[in-house]
């Protein structure tokens, strides 16, 4: 069983932004994502699982500046392959990772952000 292909692991390097508005709301103002994903030793079905990573990165949110790239990674490990999901809970969970990032830093609860 450690020889078979199992659902790719990311890591993303994000810089994102809110902005305070006079009213004292909160609004997303920009994410610049870099993903990499853990394609493992072959190539497989990795380009179409980032591709759907990379569709779902923005989540359901209006990011008025947005940048993403993606980059599936060759190791050592068995090659990777595509799951139900086919890489769209790994973007989904990153744009909500950075939704509650931004919250903390902004010092509000998360579903603050995410309503406006």
């Amino acid at each position: 069983m450690s020889t078979t292909g199992g659902r790719h692991s990311f890591v993303v390097e994000y810089r994102a932004s809110a902005i305070a508005t006079e009213e004292g709301e909160f609004k997303l103002h920009s994410l610049d994502a870099k993903l990499f994903s853990n394609a493992g030793c072959a190539f497989d079905l990795s380009g179409p699982v980032m591709d759907r990573a990379l569709f779902h990165i923005d989540n359901c949110y209006f990011w008025p500046n947005f940048r993403a790239v993606g980059v599936p990674c060759k190791t050592v490990q068995p090659p990777h392959t595509a799951f139900r999901g086919f890489g769209g809970p790994q973007g989904l969970s990153a744009c909500e990772h950075v939704i509650e990032h931004l919250a903390l830093a902004c010092g509000i609860h998360g579903d603050v952000l995410r309503r406006q």
